[in-house]
Protein backbone atom coordinates (compact mmCIF):
# COMPACT_ATOMS: atom_id res chain seq x y z
CA UNK A 1 0.00 0.00 0.00
CA UNK A 2 1.45 3.42 -0.92
CA UNK A 3 1.20 5.90 1.79
CA UNK A 4 1.89 9.53 -0.10
CA UNK A 5 0.86 11.19 2.88
CA UNK A 6 4.75 9.82 4.73
CA UNK A 7 7.71 12.21 4.44
CA UNK A 8 11.07 9.94 3.68
CA UNK A 9 14.38 12.22 4.49
CA UNK A 10 16.04 9.36 3.25
CA UNK A 11 16.23 8.02 -0.42
CA UNK A 12 17.80 4.46 0.28
CA UNK A 13 14.49 4.18 2.83
CA UNK A 14 12.13 5.09 0.56
CA UNK A 15 11.88 2.25 -1.80
CA UNK A 16 10.88 -0.34 1.44
CA UNK A 17 7.77 2.37 2.48
CA UNK A 18 5.46 1.17 -0.78
CA UNK A 19 3.74 -2.26 -0.67
CA UNK A 20 2.52 -4.41 1.75
CA UNK A 21 4.87 -5.05 4.57
CA UNK A 22 5.41 -8.81 3.99
CA UNK A 23 7.89 -11.07 6.12
CA UNK A 24 10.62 -10.82 3.53
CA UNK A 25 10.12 -6.29 3.00
CA UNK A 26 10.16 -6.38 6.55
CA UNK A 27 13.64 -8.62 6.33
CA UNK A 28 14.89 -5.48 4.26
CA UNK A 29 13.52 -3.09 6.70
CA UNK A 30 15.63 -5.18 9.50
CA UNK A 31 18.50 -5.58 7.13
CA UNK A 32 19.15 -2.04 6.06
CA UNK A 33 18.55 -0.90 10.10
CA UNK A 34 21.28 -3.48 10.69
CA UNK A 35 23.21 -1.85 8.15
CA UNK A 36 22.44 1.92 9.31
CA UNK A 37 23.55 0.73 12.93
CA UNK A 38 19.90 1.00 14.31
CA UNK A 39 19.99 -2.59 16.17
CA UNK A 40 22.91 -2.21 18.27
CA UNK A 41 22.76 0.25 21.26
CA UNK A 42 26.04 1.42 22.77
CA UNK A 43 24.81 0.20 26.16
CA UNK A 44 27.70 0.22 29.13
CA UNK A 45 29.40 -2.85 30.69
CA UNK A 46 26.33 -2.03 33.55
CA UNK A 47 23.84 -2.09 31.59
CA UNK A 48 23.06 1.27 31.27
CA UNK A 49 22.83 3.83 27.95
CA UNK A 50 23.47 7.66 27.01
CA UNK A 51 20.69 9.12 25.83
CA UNK A 52 22.57 10.01 22.67
CA UNK A 53 25.48 7.59 20.79
CA UNK A 54 27.45 11.03 19.53
CA UNK A 55 29.59 10.41 17.03
CA UNK A 56 30.13 14.20 16.41
CA UNK A 57 32.31 16.66 18.80
CA UNK A 58 30.02 19.66 17.57
CA UNK A 59 27.08 17.60 19.64
CA UNK A 60 28.53 17.33 22.67
CA UNK A 61 27.50 20.35 24.22
CA UNK A 62 24.22 18.75 24.62
CA UNK A 63 24.75 16.13 27.38
CA UNK A 64 23.05 13.38 25.90
CA UNK A 65 26.51 11.53 26.77
CA UNK A 66 24.73 11.53 30.37
CA UNK A 67 22.32 8.72 31.85
CA UNK A 68 18.54 9.74 32.32
CA UNK A 69 16.83 6.93 34.09
CA UNK A 70 13.70 7.78 31.82
CA UNK A 71 16.01 7.03 28.53
CA UNK A 72 17.47 3.95 30.32
CA UNK A 73 14.17 2.57 31.26
CA UNK A 74 12.43 3.08 27.99
CA UNK A 75 15.34 1.96 25.72
CA UNK A 76 15.88 -1.35 28.19
CA UNK A 77 12.35 -2.30 28.27
CA UNK A 78 11.43 -1.90 24.52
CA UNK A 79 14.16 -4.13 23.90
CA UNK A 80 12.84 -6.64 26.27
CA UNK A 81 9.76 -6.35 24.26
CA UNK A 82 11.33 -6.52 21.22
CA UNK A 83 13.19 -10.61 22.78
CA UNK A 84 16.69 -9.12 24.28
CA UNK A 85 16.49 -10.85 27.46
CA UNK A 86 20.17 -10.78 28.26
CA UNK A 87 20.34 -7.45 29.36
CA UNK A 88 17.61 -6.32 31.01
CA UNK A 89 18.91 -7.42 34.28
CA UNK A 90 21.85 -6.03 34.28
CA UNK A 91 20.30 -2.79 33.66
CA UNK A 92 17.73 -3.53 36.81
CA UNK A 93 20.32 -4.31 39.09
CA UNK A 94 22.59 -0.91 38.34
CA UNK A 95 19.33 1.21 38.25
CA UNK A 96 18.87 -0.10 41.72
CA UNK A 97 22.81 0.44 42.49
CA UNK A 98 21.93 3.95 41.51
CA UNK A 99 18.67 4.75 43.34
CA UNK A 100 20.72 3.29 46.76
CA UNK A 101 23.15 6.09 45.88
CA UNK A 102 20.41 8.34 46.57
CA UNK A 103 18.86 7.34 49.74
CA UNK A 104 20.06 10.43 51.64
CA UNK A 105 17.49 12.47 49.13
CA UNK A 106 15.10 10.29 49.60
CA UNK A 107 14.75 10.10 53.30
CA UNK A 108 15.37 13.78 53.61
CA UNK A 109 12.45 14.58 51.47
CA UNK A 110 10.28 11.88 53.35
CA UNK A 111 11.38 12.99 56.89
CA UNK A 112 10.72 17.27 55.24
CA UNK A 113 14.19 18.26 56.13
CA UNK A 114 14.87 18.76 52.44
CA UNK A 115 13.40 21.56 50.50
CA UNK A 116 11.46 19.80 48.09
CA UNK A 117 10.63 23.19 46.54
CA UNK A 118 15.07 22.64 45.48
CA UNK A 119 14.67 20.32 42.61
CA UNK A 120 18.89 19.68 43.31
CA UNK A 121 17.29 18.39 46.80
CA UNK A 122 15.55 15.77 45.03
CA UNK A 123 16.48 12.00 43.97
CA UNK A 124 18.82 13.28 40.97
CA UNK A 125 17.12 11.55 37.61
CA UNK A 126 20.22 12.36 35.08
CA UNK A 127 23.60 11.52 35.96
CA UNK A 128 27.36 10.38 34.97
CA UNK A 129 26.23 6.56 33.66
CA UNK A 130 29.74 5.20 34.02
CA UNK A 131 30.06 5.91 37.02
CA UNK A 132 27.12 6.57 38.83
CA UNK A 133 28.20 9.66 39.99
CA UNK A 134 26.01 12.36 40.17
CA UNK A 135 26.45 16.03 37.93
CA UNK A 136 27.86 19.16 39.41
CA UNK A 137 25.52 21.05 37.26
CA UNK A 138 21.87 22.55 38.00
CA UNK A 139 19.08 20.19 36.69
CA UNK A 140 15.35 20.08 37.34
CA UNK A 141 15.76 17.03 39.19
CA UNK A 142 12.16 17.25 40.61
CA UNK A 143 10.79 14.09 38.07
CA UNK A 144 8.25 11.76 39.74
CA UNK A 145 7.72 10.17 35.82
CA UNK A 146 11.63 8.92 35.75
CA UNK A 147 11.47 7.66 39.57
CA UNK A 148 8.05 5.70 38.70
CA UNK A 149 9.51 4.48 35.16
CA UNK A 150 12.53 2.66 37.33
CA UNK A 151 9.87 1.22 39.90
CA UNK A 152 7.93 -0.06 37.23
CA UNK A 153 10.82 -1.63 35.08
CA UNK A 154 12.91 -2.96 37.47
CA UNK A 155 9.59 -4.61 39.53
CA UNK A 156 8.57 -6.03 36.20
CA UNK A 157 12.19 -7.24 35.63
CA UNK A 158 11.78 -9.15 38.99
CA UNK A 159 8.68 -10.74 38.10
CA UNK A 160 10.26 -12.26 35.75
CA UNK A 161 12.38 -13.93 37.34
CA UNK A 162 15.42 -11.61 35.36
CA UNK A 163 17.19 -10.09 37.67
CA UNK A 164 15.29 -10.82 41.59
CA UNK A 165 16.16 -8.43 43.79
CA UNK A 166 18.04 -8.99 47.08
CA UNK A 167 16.73 -7.99 50.40
CA UNK A 168 18.97 -4.60 50.48
CA UNK A 169 17.29 -4.18 46.69
CA UNK A 170 14.03 -4.60 47.92
CA UNK A 171 14.36 -1.93 50.42
CA UNK A 172 15.50 0.80 47.76
CA UNK A 173 12.66 0.06 46.30
CA UNK A 174 10.32 -0.17 49.17
CA UNK A 175 11.99 3.51 49.73
CA UNK A 176 10.55 5.12 46.97
CA UNK A 177 7.33 4.19 47.65
CA UNK A 178 7.34 6.07 50.81
CA UNK A 179 9.14 8.85 49.13
CA UNK A 180 5.86 8.99 46.76
CA UNK A 181 3.89 9.13 50.03
CA UNK A 182 6.13 11.37 51.63
CA UNK A 183 6.09 14.16 48.75
CA UNK A 184 2.64 12.99 48.32
CA UNK A 185 2.72 12.34 44.78
CA UNK A 186 -1.09 13.16 44.07
CA UNK A 187 -0.53 16.70 44.20
CA UNK A 188 2.95 16.73 43.95
CA UNK A 189 3.98 19.29 41.18
CA UNK A 190 7.07 18.02 38.96
CA UNK A 191 9.03 18.84 36.36
CA UNK A 192 7.85 15.55 34.39
CA UNK A 193 8.97 13.82 30.94
CA UNK A 194 10.18 17.32 29.59
CA UNK A 195 11.95 18.31 32.26
CA UNK A 196 10.30 21.94 32.21
CA UNK A 197 7.52 23.98 33.98
CA UNK A 198 6.52 21.85 37.38
CA UNK A 199 2.86 21.21 37.68
CA UNK A 200 0.35 17.89 38.23
CA UNK A 201 0.90 16.34 35.14
CA UNK A 202 -1.10 12.93 34.64
CA UNK A 203 1.48 11.54 32.55
CA UNK A 204 3.94 11.62 35.91
CA UNK A 205 0.96 10.56 38.17
CA UNK A 206 0.46 7.70 35.72
CA UNK A 207 3.88 6.53 35.98
CA UNK A 208 4.18 6.53 39.74
CA UNK A 209 0.79 4.49 39.64
CA UNK A 210 2.57 1.80 37.21
CA UNK A 211 5.56 1.85 39.33
CA UNK A 212 3.36 1.07 42.79
CA UNK A 213 1.24 -1.64 40.95
CA UNK A 214 4.46 -3.29 39.63
CA UNK A 215 6.54 -3.41 42.63
CA UNK A 216 2.96 -4.87 44.92
CA UNK A 217 3.14 -7.51 41.67
CA UNK A 218 6.46 -8.56 42.49
CA UNK A 219 6.30 -8.77 46.30
CA UNK A 220 3.04 -10.86 46.01
CA UNK A 221 4.88 -13.37 42.93
CA UNK A 222 5.97 -16.99 44.90
CA UNK A 223 10.03 -16.36 43.97
CA UNK A 224 10.29 -13.12 45.93
CA UNK A 225 10.89 -13.25 49.46
CA UNK A 226 8.57 -10.33 50.82
CA UNK A 227 8.29 -11.14 54.20
CA UNK A 228 5.93 -13.02 56.73
CA UNK A 229 2.38 -13.34 55.21
CA UNK A 230 0.87 -10.80 57.45
CA UNK A 231 3.69 -8.38 56.85
CA UNK A 232 2.87 -8.30 52.94
CA UNK A 233 -0.83 -8.10 53.85
CA UNK A 234 -0.46 -5.27 55.48
CA UNK A 235 2.33 -3.43 52.78
CA UNK A 236 -0.33 -4.44 49.53
CA UNK A 237 -3.41 -2.83 51.79
CA UNK A 238 -0.23 0.73 52.10
CA UNK A 239 0.04 -0.10 48.37
CA UNK A 240 -3.43 0.11 47.41
CA UNK A 241 -4.16 2.96 49.07
CA UNK A 242 -1.28 5.01 47.59
CA UNK A 243 -2.38 3.47 44.51
CA UNK A 244 -6.14 5.06 44.74
CA UNK A 245 -5.03 8.38 45.35
CA UNK A 246 -3.10 8.66 41.84
CA UNK A 247 -6.76 6.71 40.26
CA UNK A 248 -8.54 9.54 41.53
CA UNK A 249 -6.43 12.43 39.76
CA UNK A 250 -6.23 10.56 36.59
CA UNK A 251 -10.17 10.16 36.62
CA UNK A 252 -10.35 14.00 37.33
CA UNK A 253 -7.76 15.01 35.14
CA UNK A 254 -7.44 12.53 31.81
CA UNK A 255 -7.34 12.94 28.89
CA UNK A 256 -5.94 16.41 29.89
CA UNK A 257 -2.25 16.26 31.37
CA UNK A 258 -2.86 19.15 33.34
CA UNK A 259 -5.10 21.37 34.77
CA UNK A 260 -3.48 23.88 37.04
CA UNK A 261 -5.75 27.42 36.08
CA UNK A 262 -4.08 28.89 39.25
CA UNK A 263 -0.29 28.46 37.99
CA UNK A 264 -1.27 28.67 34.11
CA UNK A 265 -0.02 26.08 33.10
CA UNK A 266 -3.28 24.22 31.96
CA UNK A 267 -2.55 21.82 29.21
CA UNK A 268 -4.99 19.34 27.22
CA UNK A 269 -2.90 17.40 24.95
CA UNK A 270 0.17 16.35 25.23
CA UNK A 271 2.06 13.46 23.62
CA UNK A 272 4.10 12.29 27.14
CA UNK A 273 0.32 10.64 27.56
CA UNK A 274 0.75 8.05 25.00
CA UNK A 275 3.39 6.46 27.46
CA UNK A 276 0.09 5.77 29.91
CA UNK A 277 -0.61 3.71 27.04
CA UNK A 278 2.48 1.74 26.17
CA UNK A 279 4.83 0.69 27.94
CA UNK A 280 2.49 1.35 31.21
CA UNK A 281 -0.66 0.19 30.45
CA UNK A 282 -2.69 2.20 33.01
CA UNK A 283 -5.38 3.42 30.75
CA UNK A 284 -8.22 1.59 29.41
CA UNK A 285 -8.82 1.08 25.76
CA UNK A 286 -12.01 4.35 25.46
CA UNK A 287 -9.29 6.48 27.44
CA UNK A 288 -6.94 5.41 25.61
CA UNK A 289 -8.30 6.61 22.25
CA UNK A 290 -9.06 9.58 23.33
CA UNK A 291 -5.77 10.16 24.39
CA UNK A 292 -4.75 8.84 21.03
CA UNK A 293 -7.92 11.25 19.19
CA UNK A 294 -6.47 14.13 20.57
CA UNK A 295 -2.42 13.95 19.87
CA UNK A 296 -3.63 12.83 16.00
CA UNK A 297 -5.86 16.19 16.27
CA UNK A 298 -3.58 18.64 17.65
CA UNK A 299 0.19 17.51 17.79
CA UNK A 300 0.65 15.34 14.41
CA UNK A 301 2.72 16.70 12.21
CA UNK A 302 4.51 15.70 8.60
CA UNK A 303 7.89 14.97 10.03
CA UNK A 304 6.94 13.77 13.29
CA UNK A 305 4.29 14.45 16.22
CA UNK A 306 4.80 17.91 18.96
CA UNK A 307 5.42 17.06 22.66
CA UNK A 308 2.61 19.80 23.08
CA UNK A 309 1.49 22.69 21.48
CA UNK A 310 3.50 26.05 22.56
CA UNK A 311 6.49 24.14 23.07
CA UNK A 312 9.61 26.23 22.60
CA UNK A 313 12.45 23.51 22.90
CA UNK A 314 14.31 23.04 18.98
CA UNK A 315 11.71 25.66 17.64
CA UNK A 316 12.05 27.56 14.56
CA UNK A 317 15.80 29.11 14.09
CA UNK A 318 16.67 27.57 17.58
CA UNK A 319 20.24 27.34 16.50
CA UNK A 320 19.96 30.98 15.21
CA UNK A 321 18.42 32.59 18.28
CA UNK A 322 19.96 30.45 21.01
CA UNK A 323 23.89 29.99 22.26
CA UNK A 324 25.35 26.31 22.81
CA UNK A 325 25.21 27.04 26.84
CA UNK A 326 21.38 27.37 26.28
CA UNK A 327 19.84 25.20 24.39
CA UNK A 328 19.43 21.94 25.82
CA UNK A 329 19.59 23.47 29.97
CA UNK A 330 20.62 26.81 30.50
CA UNK A 331 16.82 28.65 31.16
CA UNK A 332 16.43 26.56 35.11
CA UNK A 333 12.67 26.73 35.75
CA UNK A 334 11.97 30.14 33.49
CA UNK A 335 11.20 29.26 30.25
CA UNK A 336 9.46 32.53 29.53
CA UNK A 337 12.25 34.37 27.84
CA UNK A 338 12.60 31.17 25.28
CA UNK A 339 8.88 30.79 24.58
CA UNK A 340 8.50 34.53 23.76
CA UNK A 341 10.65 33.38 20.74
CA UNK A 342 8.38 30.92 19.19
CA UNK A 343 6.79 31.58 16.31
CA UNK A 344 3.50 29.23 16.14
CA UNK A 345 3.00 26.47 14.64
CA UNK A 346 6.89 26.09 14.49
CA UNK A 347 7.29 23.69 17.49
CA UNK A 348 9.74 21.04 17.12
CA UNK A 349 7.96 17.62 15.14
CA UNK A 350 9.37 14.42 17.37
CA UNK A 351 10.49 10.90 15.73
CA UNK A 352 9.72 9.27 19.13
CA UNK A 353 6.04 8.70 18.64
CA UNK A 354 4.82 7.55 15.80
CA UNK A 355 7.07 4.23 16.36
CA UNK A 356 5.14 4.02 19.83
CA UNK A 357 1.57 4.85 18.52
CA UNK A 358 2.36 1.84 15.58
CA UNK A 359 2.95 -0.41 18.55
CA UNK A 360 0.16 0.96 20.41
CA UNK A 361 -2.25 0.15 17.08
CA UNK A 362 -0.41 -3.59 16.70
CA UNK A 363 -1.43 -4.51 20.64
CA UNK A 364 -4.95 -3.34 19.60
CA UNK A 365 -4.69 -5.40 16.48
CA UNK A 366 -3.35 -8.26 17.83
CA UNK A 367 -6.50 -8.23 20.25
CA UNK A 368 -9.17 -7.12 18.47
CA UNK A 369 -8.48 -8.58 14.94
CA UNK A 370 -9.92 -5.49 13.29
CA UNK A 371 -7.79 -4.77 10.34
CA UNK A 372 -8.36 -1.12 10.81
CA UNK A 373 -5.70 -0.97 13.53
CA UNK A 374 -3.34 -3.19 11.30
CA UNK A 375 -3.41 -0.23 8.83
CA UNK A 376 -3.11 1.80 11.26
CA UNK A 377 0.18 -0.02 12.49
CA UNK A 378 1.50 0.15 9.06
CA UNK A 379 0.73 3.69 8.68
CA UNK A 380 2.92 5.04 11.97
CA UNK A 381 5.64 2.33 10.97
CA UNK A 382 5.79 3.71 7.23
CA UNK A 383 6.27 7.28 9.27
CA UNK A 384 9.00 6.44 11.66
CA UNK A 385 10.94 4.61 8.91
CA UNK A 386 10.38 7.55 6.98
CA UNK A 387 11.87 9.83 10.12
CA UNK A 388 15.53 7.81 9.39
CA UNK A 389 17.82 10.88 8.78
CA UNK A 390 18.77 11.58 5.22
CA UNK A 391 21.96 11.23 3.51
CA UNK A 392 22.43 15.73 3.73
CA UNK A 393 22.11 15.12 7.49
CA UNK A 394 25.37 16.10 8.79
CA UNK A 395 25.76 13.68 11.84
CA UNK A 396 24.84 10.73 8.96
CA UNK A 397 22.26 8.85 7.30
CA UNK A 398 20.08 6.61 8.77
CA UNK A 399 20.31 7.99 12.61
CA UNK A 400 17.10 7.89 14.79
CA UNK A 401 16.38 11.72 15.42
CA UNK A 402 14.82 13.05 18.42
CA UNK A 403 13.29 15.93 16.10
CA UNK A 404 12.43 17.69 13.29
CA UNK A 405 12.92 21.48 13.62
CA UNK A 406 12.84 24.42 10.85
CA UNK A 407 16.27 25.69 10.46
CA UNK A 408 15.33 28.85 8.95
CA UNK A 409 11.65 29.79 8.85
CA UNK A 410 12.61 33.32 6.93
CA UNK A 411 14.09 31.81 3.73
CA UNK A 412 12.18 30.94 0.05
CA UNK A 413 12.43 27.38 1.22
CA UNK A 414 12.83 26.34 4.69
CA UNK A 415 13.34 23.12 5.52
CA UNK A 416 12.89 21.12 8.11
CA UNK A 417 16.19 19.18 9.75
CA UNK A 418 17.47 16.92 12.36
CA UNK A 419 18.40 18.43 15.28
CA UNK A 420 21.45 17.86 17.37
CA UNK A 421 20.64 14.78 19.70
CA UNK A 422 20.91 12.31 17.55
CA UNK A 423 20.97 9.06 17.10
CA UNK A 424 18.68 9.75 20.42
CA UNK A 425 18.41 5.67 21.73
CA UNK A 426 15.09 6.20 23.19
CA UNK A 427 13.74 6.84 19.79
CA UNK A 428 15.83 4.18 18.37
CA UNK A 429 14.83 1.43 20.70
CA UNK A 430 11.17 2.10 19.92
CA UNK A 431 11.67 2.07 16.30
CA UNK A 432 13.13 -1.81 17.29
CA UNK A 433 10.12 -2.64 18.91
CA UNK A 434 7.80 -1.60 16.39
CA UNK A 435 9.44 -3.74 14.17
CA UNK A 436 9.27 -6.84 16.65
CA UNK A 437 5.15 -5.62 16.84
CA UNK A 438 4.78 -5.62 12.78
CA UNK A 439 6.21 -9.00 12.95
CA UNK A 440 3.61 -10.13 15.36
CA UNK A 441 1.02 -8.75 13.37
CA UNK A 442 1.93 -10.09 11.09
CA UNK A 443 1.77 -13.79 11.61
CA UNK A 444 -1.56 -13.09 13.07
CA UNK A 445 -2.22 -11.67 9.40
CA UNK A 446 -0.92 -14.54 7.57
Amino acid sequence: MNDPSVVCHSERVAPLLGGDFTPERLDAVERLLDEFGVLSFPDQPNGLYPAVEHRSSATTYTGYQNTWLRDTVHIAHARLSSGDVNSAGNTSRTLLRFMATQRHRLEACISGSADRDDPMQRPHVRFDGETLDELDVWWPHAQNDALGYTLWFCSRVGLMGLHVPDEGEVAVMRLLTRYFEGIAYWRDADSGHWEEHRKLSSSSVGCVVAGLRAFQSMLLAPHVAGGSERALQSETQYLDHLIAHGHEVLERQLPAESVDGDHGFDRGVDAALLFLIEPLQVVEDEMADRILANVERELLGPHGIRRYRGDSYWMADYKRLLDEDVRTGGFGEDLSGRDALLKPDTEAQWCLFDPLVSVIAGRRYLRSGDPAWRERQEHYFRRALGQLTGADCPLGEGLCAEAYYLEDSTAREPRWVCNDDAPLLWTQALLVWALHAMRRSRRRTG
